[in-house]
């Protein structure tokens, strides 16, 4: 109801809290997160919950200690992840870029192949391609 009228409440304004709560601690623990769920279908509401502190104390550790977001770092997480699946492949043809990528959450395959190239400088089906050759 409130958000209906005009009012100066608004849910985007830090607190003090969330500046204080922006430590180098919280960016470890929600980085442990991340990497121990980066399978599962997470948000940034998950990640803030696990710590605990609320998603903007979260936003700001990762922004003052990290330099990217919180998102960010999942989806660099998940690249990773994936990277190391198509690297590990067996050759016998059965792993293909779009299950691997969707494994990871990555549904758009044209967005993972651009940042799988952009990160690893090839394209996701090269790296497949090669995983016995490795």
């Amino acid at each position: 109801m409130l958000g209906t009228l005009p009012n100066t409440a608004r849910a985007d304004r830090a607190t003090p809290a969330d500046t204080r709560d922006a430590h180098s601690d919280t960016l470890r623990r929600a980085v442990s997160f991340i990497e121990a769920n980066a399978h599962r279908d997470i948000t940034l509401a998950d990640i803030a919950a696990s710590v605990p502190v609320t998603p903007r104390a979260v936003q700001y550790a990762f922004t003052r200690h990290a330099g990217t977001t919180p998102l960010g770092h999942l989806r660099r997480v998940r690249l990773a992840r994936a990277h190391a699946e198509l690297r590990s492949a067996e050759p016998d043809g059965t792993t293909t870029v779009t299950a691997v990528a969707g494994r990871w959450g990555f549904a758009h395959q044209g967005r993972f192949a651009a940042a799988y190239r952009q990160a690893y400088g090839v394209a996701p089906s090269v790296t497949l391609g090669t995983a016995g050759a490795l």
